[in-house]
């Protein structure tokens, strides 16, 4: 198998709303698409998701330095993912499970990198598929709601996706859904103001809402002119 250069999901940082409710889609739909496959991966969580970022550094940059130029000297500003989409990767499938048709999806054991998990047990079966939903929607908590202001739209999800009771989870094709119904109500325009981080301060808010103003104006002028 050949796979693209990967760098954590998170990095560069986001910038804009609809750079996480992209992430939220592709993340879902490839949870589901592994669950159809029968396969659970048990520990898709922050470290476990990467991406290509290639369309953020057209140039290319350092393999180790990555905020750096390819001859490592010059810093580099990453192009916005809002204009241009990444994707996203699950990888590390060490734990994953591969059930048979048919097959019940239980398992136990207490491996994996979220300890939030309530219901990890090495005596007490358990339902693989529901951790990962669990797991995911811990990301979206912890990397996204609780770190930035204006997404709290995705709140009915993550708190469907980490109900204490597995049973009360929904699974993945449902989960999916209701991002799908979720997305479908937010604004477009909404989907390009910038994100802004809980710990910043007042002075730093003006500024950069003032940086993301005139960046948006300016991409909508090319569109009318262009």
């Amino acid at each position: 198998m050949v796979m693209p250069y990967l760098r954590p999901f998170d990095d560069p940082e986001f910038g804009a709303i609809g750079e996480v409710t992209e992430f939220v889609r592709q993340t879902l739909e490839g949870l589901t698409f592994l669950h159809s496959q029968r396969v659970a991966h048990r520990d898709c969580d922050a470290a476990n998701i990467m991406m290509d970022g290639s369309l953020l550094y057209p140039q290319g940059h350092h393999p180790q330095r990555m905020e750096s130029s390819p001859n490592g000297i010059f810093l580099l500003s990453p192009l916005s993912r809002i204009d241009h989409p990444v994707r996203y990767y699950f990888i590390d499938f060490g734990i994953s499970t591969l059930f048979e048709d048919g097959e019940s999806p239980y398992v136990v054991g207490r491996e994996g990198r979220d300890k939030e998990l309530p219901e990890l047990s090495d005596d007490v079966p358990y339902n693989a598929y529901k951790v990962d939903i669990f797991i995911l929607g811990n990301l979206f908590k912890v990397d996204f709601l609780q770190k930035y202001y204006g997404l709290e739209f995705l709140d009915p999800l993550v708190k469907a996706m980490t109900a204490r009771d597995p049973a009360h989870r929904p699974d993945a094709e449902v989960a999916l859904s209701i991002y799908h119904d979720i997305r479908r109500r937010l604004n477009p325009p909404l989907l390009r103001w910038r994100l802004r981080p809980r710990d910043e301060s007042a002075p730093e808010r003006i500024i950069y809402d003032s940086v993301a103003v005139a960046r948006e104006g300016i991409y909508r002028l090319r569109h009318i002119v262009g």
